[in-house]
C-alpha cells in the first residue's frame, strides 16, 4: 500500500498532460504488469482522423515512450484501423477483444476533449479480474480529476490554446529535433511569433467583449491551420507563439503565409476584416526560450514597420542586411 501512495504522490509532481500519460502507463505496468500499457489520442486533419500514440510501456522497458512528433498525419494509423480503441472511444465504456497472439485487449475511455479523444489500452494475458478492474477503475478516476487540473493550469481560459506556464517544456522537447550542426534545408523546428494588427483600435470601437470574440477565432483558426505535432500559444492580449516541428525553410514559410492569409480574408462579426504580423526564426542548438522568443519578437517588428499584414523570417532578413544578427543578453518586447 504504501508503495502505491508513492506512485502515486509521484504522479501528483507531473505539470504536464503528455508527462501524465507517460507516467499513467508507468504506474499501470508497475502495479498490473501487462503486456504493454498505452495510452492513444485521436488526431483529425478536416475529415482524417487518426490515432497517436501518446505513451507506451511494456513490462522489461525502463521508462515509457510515445510516438515521434515529428510524424506526419499520413504515418498515423487510421482511425478505422484500430476498431477496439474507435469503438471505446465512441462508446465511452470499457471494451474488450482477443488477442491474435493469446491474452486480451481491453480499452478505457480516458478522455474526451474538443478535437481529441483518448484512450487506454492494456494487453494482458489474461482477462482482467473484478479486483483489477476496479484498481483500474479507481486510478482512472484520480487520473481524470488530476487530467482536469493540469489542463486547466496550461490552457488560456478565453481561447482554449496553451497559455505561457507550459512553453518552456515544450521549447525544450522541440530542440531535441534541431539538427547539429543546422542545416537550413533539413526538417527542422521553428519559433513563430503572431501579433494581430491594430487589434487596439477593435477594443476601443467595439468594445472588449468584441475584442474577445476576435481572439477567439484567431485561436481556433491557428488550432484548424498547424498539426498535431505543433504547439501554440497564446502569451497574452493579442499575441500568440506557434513551436513548428519537423517543417523545412520553404515548408515553414508556407504553412506561415497560408495562415496569414486565412486571417485576412476571414470575416470577423461586426469588426470586418482583420491582418496579423508574423515573424518566425530556426531554432537553434543552444538556443533558450529567451533567444528565440528575441529573435522572432525583432521579426515581427520588422513586419510592421514594413506595412503590416506579412510574414518575416528573422535569417532572412539578417542575410539581407535589413537586421543586425543577434546579440547576447537583450530583452524581449511584444505588441
Amino acid at each position: 500500500m504504501r508503495q502505491w501512495v508513492d506512485q502515486l504522490a509521484d504522479v501528483t509532481g507531473v505539470r504536464d498532460l503528455e508527462q501524465l500519460d507517460l507516467s499513467l502507463v508507468g504506474l499501470l505496468c508497475e502495479t498490473l504488469a501487462p503486456r504493454r500499457a498505452c495510452v492513444y489520442a485521436t488526431v483529425s486533419d478536416g475529415d482524417d482522423t487518426r490515432w497517436y500514440l501518446r505513451a507506451s510501456q511494456t513490462p522489461g522497458e525502463t521508462l515509457p515512450n510515445s510516438d515521434a512528433l515529428t510524424l506526419r498525419m499520413d504515418e498515423l494509423p487510421l482511425r478505422a484501423e484500430r476498431p477496439l480503441l474507435a469503438r471505446c472511444a465512441d462508446e465511452q465504456r470499457l471494451c474488450s477483444a482477443p488477442l491474435e497472439q493469446g491474452g486480451t485487449a481491453s480499452a478505457f475511455a480516458l478522455f474526451d476533449d474538443p478535437g481529441m479523444m483518448g484512450v487506454l489500452l492494456l494487453e494482458t494475458e489474461a482477462t482482467l479480474s473484478a479486483a483489477q478492474l476496479r484498481l483500474v477503475g479507481s486510478l482512472l478516476r484520480f487520473y481524470a480529476n488530476f487530467r482536469c487540473l493540469v489542463h486547466d493550469n496550461e490552457r488560456d481560459l478565453l481561447t482554449g490554446l496553451y497559455n505561457r506556464k507550459p512553453f518552456d517544456e515544450h521549447f525544450d522537447r522541440a530542440l531535441d529535433t534541431v539538427a547539429v550542426p543546422a542545416d537550413e534545408s533539413a526538417p527542422s523546428s521553428w519559433l513563430a511569433v503572431f501579433d494581430l494588427d491594430h487589434f487596439k483600435r477593435v477594443n476601443d470601437l467595439f468594445g472588449h467583449l468584441v475584442g474577445d470574440e476576435v481572439l477567439l477565432l484567431v485561436g481556433r483558426l491557428l488550432r484548424q491551420s498547424f498539426r498535431f505535432s505543433d504547439k501554440v500559444f497564446r502569451f497574452g492580449g493579442e499575441e500568440f507563439v506557434l513551436l513548428l516541428r519537423g517543417a523545412d525553410a520553404e515548408d515553414s514559410l508556407r504553412v506561415l503565409e497560408r495562415f496569414r492569409e486565412r486571417v485576412a480574408t476571414h470575416e470577423f462579426p461586426q469588426v470586418g476584416q482583420m491582418s496579423v504580423s508574423i515573424g518566425y526564426t530556426a531554432l537553434k542548438p543552444d538556443d533558450t526560450p529567451h533567444s528565440a522568443l528575441e529573435r522572432a519578437d525583432r521579426a515581427v517588428y520588422a513586419a510592421k514597420e514594413g506595412g503590416r499584414n506579412r510574414v518575416c523570417h528573422f535569417e532572412r532578413l539578417v542575410s539581407e542586411g535589413r537586421l543586425a544578427p543577434q546579440e547576447a543578453g537583450g530583452s524581449v518586447d511584444f505588441f
